[in-house]
């Protein structure tokens, strides 16, 4: 039976997030390692670290078993948990590769496996503008959150929801928006772009998968220049 580790963070503004929450992570992980025939060795841990840079001492201590050998794999439950700046993912995934330490990420299975090696350098882009955004402008979306387009819409926009007949901007959703952007201004067309939020499991407004002329419709739509934070 093969080896494997998994890896767990989160962040001070994650801890009461049940979606990503430690033991969710765990959980996930556990069940994962035993569907795919990997004995667990550890769950390497790290809480109330920032992902943007490495020096984590779970992070640090997984590095330190992995160079010691005898490890087949790498369990985490989403990317961005493992790295989110760009330059830390490109070495590590590397540092991995070199010692034919395979990764998978339960969420984006389409970026387990050397396969996946081009989109999860993809993700690690947006994982870093992410997280340079969230970090830039905390106070100024929930003081934007307190806007409102004073129209009421029946089928609110991808990003916004209705509150009290207003449209409101939707902070969780509106990340999807914030990848499409991404991914434009890196030149991908509009149908790769679709493709690719379709395989992250994202649905449109209306719980529809996205085409190419979504995606336009997305990138034309005034009101994200109207509600940029």
């Amino acid at each position: 039976m093969k080896n494997a580790v998994g890896y767990i963070r989160v962040s001070t503004d994650m801890q009461a997030d049940k979606g990503t929450s430690l033991d969710n992570q765990i959980a996930r992980i556990q069940e994962y390692a035993n569907s795919k025939g990997f004995s667990l060795e550890n769950i390497f841990e790290d809480a109330g670290y920032s992902g943007k840079n490495t020096k984590r001492p779970g992070f640090q201590s997984m590095f330190n078993r992995l160079r010691s050998g005898g490890v087949d794999a790498v369990i985490v439950w989403h990317t961005t948990r493992f790295a989110r700046n760009l330059k830390d993912n490109i070495v590590h995934m590397a540092e991995l590769e070199q010692r034919k330490i395979k990764f998978y990420s339960i969420e984006e299975p389409m970026m387990s496996g050397s396969s996946g090696k081009a989109m999860r350098n993809l993700m690690a882009v947006f994982a870093e503008y992410q997280s340079d955004v969230t970090g830039e402008h905390t106070r100024s979306v929930k003081s934007n959150l307190k806007k409102t387009y004073k129209v009421y819409c029946p089928y609110p926009p991808l990003g916004f929801k209705n509150e009290d007949g207003k449209l409101v901007r939707d902070p969780k959703a509106y990340q999807i928006v914030d990848q499409i952007k991404v991914y434009h201004n890196q030149g991908l067309s509009l149908r790769t772009i679709a493709q690719m939020i379709n395989m992250m499991g994202h649905t449109g407004s209306k719980n529809g998968k996205f085409h190419a002329s979504t995606i336009q419709k997305i990138l034309n739509n005034n009101i994200y220049n109207e509600h940029r934070n």
